[in-house]
């Protein structure tokens, strides 16, 4: 959770930057707006100067004030460093143009370090160097080598330069390029400056160990605070009309770190594969393969949910990295090869003897287990919602085909809804609105999974899809055995498939209505995954419907996309439904109507600096 004085200092800070927008939307870009209020003229003549150096000293003052929170300031050592060869870099740029070109500040930003360098340049240059060399350190310490962490550091760092440069030296010159460059008036070259003084900046925090020196900061603030002063020249971008540099770049930074982190985590992961049953015959085996590595085991069995649980606060994601690792191995078991039906029906009494005596309070031994169990009875679930899990696993051991869709429903209440109304336990949602909802959205990604997997599950001899189903469309088992070795897809089949498609789609839906209520601890990672995990859809149609021989992958950008639009529809509905908690007044019903074409479109200027305040106040 983010302390007071931080959600303070950051609400402090996105509202002056979305005043500074909205006063450059205003004026700098429509000023016959002047000729209407003339008395600001004489302010507006100094506005440019004035708004570009209070946010600068304004970010640092945040940044002090955050760091400052502990009682370790070794970070003060890497500010001096960061500031001293900062400045270097701007001194040598300014005046021989290596490594940025050839450029010379303006008088815009204010009093200069020998005529050459604004003051708050080198302060500008650590507000953004710490928070990208911390975020980087702390995610893939132990996976990427030193050299190659500061070098992602730098191209984060980088990145934010892709909206600084066209907002503050194309669109207000408060620098200016010798020699005009194709990138908004930037030589291709500042880039590489970029990327070498971040690389040096980023050595030089690593020399002083300022990982350590901020630990009580949290990763969430540092992605606020970064997100904060990302968006003052992306505001001004967005006003301009330069929306599409701005989504390009925004999807791109959230993009490649995500490539990065998976990229690093292939490496190191040594857990088990499910196509090695030999590697995990026993209870024991299990259990020691999963020990405290709940996070990787995750991450190997799970891309799409793991990928929207890096939302959670570290102590939230351990919540649900136990739940999963929980829900994992009871269906393992259930899946067992190389062992008959009583065999695996014997060892899932025993994993349910064992979850039952944990959460009644015995420890079972297994230390995640036993706190997943103890935050889930301390949350007032009822055991009956973990043994329907169980018992709704162990039906697949003797599969018998599901004759209507009340069945199918009442199937994936079983294997998927339970888990969502844990998950809501978890997180305080104990409203049974919220969980009728929870309910909807198990529903939702069991049909998913179904849709996905029919292939699949008729190889290990089982056909989710109702027999009233199949009487309808015409299409049994048989067909679809003949279809998977070389028929092509049947019409009745492919509108089986569409109808599927459409019933999993009411249930999004239907779970859409609950989640805008969530908090902000809980509510966008929920998001999130239900887009995620939607997105399977479009895979599927991607492969020609094809879900019988192929199965369907989402690629990482286009989990990126589906997770902007989460967030972006998320943030909106939860803005809407704060307005109507009060009463409505001519102000807030435009506002209100200004949120709803939202949902509609991206060209909404200033939307997500209208919502820093909400976001920031609301973690």
């Amino acid at each position: 959770m983010m302390k007071s004085i931080e959600k303070i200092s950051l609400l402090t800070l996105g509202l002056f930057s979305a005043i500074a927008v909205a006063g450059y939307w205003f004026f700098g870009l429509h000023p016959e707006n002047l000729a209407r209020f003339p008395q600001s003229a004489t302010f507006y003549s100094h506005s440019f100067s004035f708004f570009a150096q209070t946010q600068v000293w304004l970010s640092g003052i945040v940044l002090f004030v955050i760091l400052g929170w502990g009682r370790n300031l070794k970070w003060i050592s890497g500010f001096l460093a960061v500031y001293v060869l900062s400045l270097a870099s701007e001194l040598a740029g300014t005046t021989t143009g290596f490594p940025f070109g050839d450029y010379q500040y303006s008088s815009l930003l204010g009093a200069q370090w020998f005529s050459h360098v604004p003051y708050l340049i080198p302060l500008s240059w650590f507000t953004m160097a710490l928070p990208s060399f911390v975020l980087v350190e702390r995610t893939l310490s132990g996976s990427v080598t030193k050299v190659g962490r500061w070098a992602i550091a730098a191209a984060l760092l980088t990145s934010w330069d892709l909206v600084l440069d066209p907002a503050m030296s194309f669109l207000v010159p408060y620098w200016l390029w010798g020699q005009a460059g194709s990138f908004y008036g930037m030589p291709w070259i500042n880039l590489a400056g970029w990327f070498f003084t971040g690389f040096v900046l980023s050595a030089a925090l690593g020399h002083f160990r300022v990982t350590e020196a901020v630990s009580h900061v949290g990763n969430r603030t540092l992605v606020v605070y970064y997100a904060v002063v990302y968006a003052l020249p992306a505001g001004m971008l967005i006003a301009a009309g330069h929306i599409l540099l701005v989504l390009l770049v925004t999807v791109g930074i959230a993009g490649s770190m995500v490539l990065t982190y998976r990229w690093a985590e292939s490496r190191k992961s040594d857990l088990p594969s499910e196509e090695d049953p030999g590697s995990r015959s026993s209870m024991d085996e299990r259990l020691e393969a999963i020990a405290d590595r709940t996070g990787e085991y995750f991450e190997k069995h799970s891309r799409s949910f793991s990928f929207a649980s890096f939302l959670f606060t570290p102590s939230d994601r351990l919540r649900v990295c136990r739940l999963y690792a929980f829900c994992r191995m009871s269906d393992d078991i259930a899946d067992e090869e190389g062992l008959d039906a009583e065999q695996r029906r014997a060892l899932l009494s025993e994993w349910s003897s064992m979850v039952k005596a944990s959460y009644h309070g015995t420890p079972s031994g297994v230390e995640w287990l036993d706190g997943l169990m103890q935050d889930l009875a301390s949350s007032d679930l009822r055991y009956n919602v973990i043994e329907g899990l169980i018992d709704a696993i162990e039906s697949d051991i003797d599969f018998h085909p599901l004759r209507t869709q009340e069945e199918l429903v009442e199937y994936s209440y079983g294997v998927a809804s339970t888990v969502g109304i844990m998950m809501c336990h978890l997180f305080g949602a104990s409203e049974s609105w919220a969980q009728e909802r929870a309910v909807s959205l198990g529903l939702a990604m069991q049909l998913t999974n179904i849709y996905r997997d029919v292939g699949e599950d008729l190889r290990l001899g089982r056909v989710y899809l109702p027999m009233e189903w199949q009487d309808k469309y015409g299409v049994y088992e048989a067909d679809l055995r003949e279809m998977q070795a070389a028929k092509p897809m049947s019409p009745g089949y492919l509108q089986m498939m569409a109808d599927l498609e459409g019933y999993a789609n009411l249930a999004y839906r239907k779970a859409w209505e609950a989640i805008p209520t969530l908090s902000w601890r809980f509510g966008p990672s929920v998001a999130v995954a239900a887009e995620v995990y939607r997105g399977i859809h479009g895979a599927i149609r991607r492969n020609g419907q094809d879900n019988l021989t192929l199965r369907a992958y989402t690629s990482t950008p286009r989990k990126v996309m589906a997770a902007s639009r989460a967030l972006l529809r998320f943030s909106v509905e939860k803005a809407i439904l704060s307005l109507q908690a009060f009463t409505p007044s001519r102000i807030q019903l435009a506002i209100k109507s200004l949120l709803e074409k939202a949902r509609m479109t991206w060209m909404v200027p200033f939307l997500f600096l209208a919502l820093q305040a909400a976001i920031i106040f609301s973690i």
